[in-house]
């Protein structure tokens, strides 16, 4: 049950949409920051992502179809490679990974698709921050110059109070089974960064790992699902939005106690 007693609270209203029905469902949050993942959130980048681990199995002669993609969207690489040698009962080199990065890398130069509505939204929280008292972060799992790569391309470069790097920034922790989502480390370390609990942080995520690991670090998280993510496990999410067009800035609305 969320607290209410605080300085401010915001109204955040969210169309849920379960395949058909549209249920507006308001509840009342102490949110003082809201944090996007990129991949899958701002950007359509998991197609490109599947065809750079496709050529990368391919030179080892290993099939790849889109089917095997969906259920390791939103994991590391590392953790990819480990859920696909397992997928596929067979021991594949990590050397792949490498060979991934490099052609992603190379279609990720040539553009990435851009998700309109949520960068609008992303744009006008930022543009808003100041009257809404928050602050708006990015947590991705991708390196660094991937993500910032990513905000270029959409015009965010600018916009964020912290980017943070699973793949970078969490150098402080120690984890033999890996820090990156769906563990809780970036989000734990996003708050504070941006020195604000982490029961006061909003985020949006499109993947089941990604809801993981803000849920485990105590946020509340929303699911945003797309076409590669759709049939993951969102339980643990506090809501989904099945249609980015239902999500507005506006819906934010700073009230006294």
């Amino acid at each position: 049950m969320f607290i209410r007693n605080t300085i401010k609270i915001f109204v955040f209203l969210l169309t849920l949409n379960p395949l058909t029905a549209a249920i507006s469902t308001p509840y009342a949050s102490h949110i003082e920051a809201v944090i996007f993942d990129c991949d899958g959130v701002l950007v359509d980048t998991e197609y490109l992502k599947f065809l750079a681990w496709q050529e990368a199995l391919a030179v080892e002669n290993i099939p790849f179809v889109i089917e095997e993609y969906m259920p390791v969207v939103g994991h590391s690489s590392k953790n990819i490679l480990l859920m696909l040698n397992k997928q596929k009962n067979i021991e594949i080199p990590e050397r792949v990974i490498e060979r991934k990065n490099d052609r992603y890398t190379v279609l990720q130069k040539e553009g990435v698709p851009p998700i309109e509505e949520m960068i609008a939204f992303a744009r006008h929280l930022a543009d808003q921050k100041n009257y809404l008292g928050i602050k708006v972060g990015l947590a991705s799992s991708a390196p660094r110059d991937e993500i910032l790569q990513n905000l270029k391309q959409i015009g965010l470069e600018h916009a964020f109070d912290l980017v943070i790097s699973g793949s970078d920034d969490l150098e402080d922790y120690v984890d033999d089974q890996g820090k990156n989502k769906p563990k809780p480390y970036i989000y734990m370390e996003a708050a504070k960064r941006l020195g604000i609990s982490v029961t006061k942080c909003l985020v949006f995520e499109d993947t089941a790992a990604g809801i993981e690991a803000a849920t485990g670090a105590g946020m509340t998280a929303v699911a945003v699902p797309n076409k590669f993510t759709l049939e993951q496990d969102f339980t643990k999410a506090t809501a989904i939005i099945h249609s980015y067009k239902d999500l507005r800035a506006e819906l934010f609305r700073p009230i006294s106690d």
